[in-house]
């Protein structure tokens, strides 16, 4: 127990040490101005990390339960590709005005559902003549099987992929703070005034911040992923 949880504690340190890296190529490239950079930068983040992490938490949850259950899940996780998230608040932006709020969640929500869709899916196929079947011969069936391994089993597998689905969600939410106006005031819309004014240390900061949030997210759902994964409760 004590080497798992430290296991999970050396897990952070590298995400750590880049963001004391970026720190120090902030200060560097911002000069005197590094602490302002560094604070509008850490003032900007919350609201970022108010857009990102439901975004994330809803599409793993759904598109986890939407690949175990199959059908509409292996549709969505086939087109998932075809729709990154920064795609999606553009022609959201483009083409409806109303419910920006609901409208960017959804941009950031989407893939990352059809990505832990795929993933589960998988996972599941892959269990089905081994846990699963060795569940079913115990007697267990049903929302049983399902809420208490099957389900358990895809948001594992879905964790263990959240690395790529967090990068895709930060980038979007980007996009979703430029296009969407004033109502998203996070990092991605400081990163992209400061870039578009010449601020070279202000965008470094921002850039620093939203790097180095997808990393700390990406940190935490490999953390997760093992916990939840209900094979290792039954080793």
């Amino acid at each position: 127990m004590l080497s798992l949880v430290l296991r999970r504690v050396l897990a952070v340190v590298p995400a750590l040490l880049g963001l004391a890296l970026a720190a120090a190529v902030v200060a560097a490239l911002a000069g005197p101005g590094w602490t302002q950079a560094l604070g509008a930068t850490l003032a900007a983040l919350p609201a970022t990390l108010a857009l990102v992490v439901p975004a994330l938490v809803l599409g793993t949850g759904v598109g986890a339960l939407l690949g175990v259950l199959g059908g509409a899940g292996a549709l969505l996780g086939g087109v998932g590709p075809a729709i990154p998230g920064f795609l999606l608040a553009a022609i959201f932006a483009a083409t409806l005005a109303k419910a920006p709020v609901l409208l960017g969640l959804a941009a950031l929500a989407l893939p990352a559902t059809a990505q832990a869709a795929t993933l589960a899916g998988r996972a599941r196929a892959g269990a089905e003549d081994t846990v699963l079947l060795a569940a079913r011969g115990r007697g267990m069936d049903g929302s049983a099987l399902l809420w208490r391994l099957t389900l358990p089993l895809g948001l594992s597998a879905a964790m263990g992929g959240l690395r790529s689905a967090v990068a895709g969600t930060v980038t979007a939410a980007v996009a979703v703070e430029s296009l969407f106006g004033t109502g998203f005031s996070g990092a991605g819309r400081l990163f992209v005034e400061a870039a578009r004014a010449g601020d070279t240390g202000m965008a470094v900061a921002a850039l620093a911040g939203l790097c180095g949030l997808a990393v700390l997210l990406a940190a935490l759902g490999g953390a997760l992923h093992g916990r939840i994964d209900p094979r290792a409760r039954m080793a």
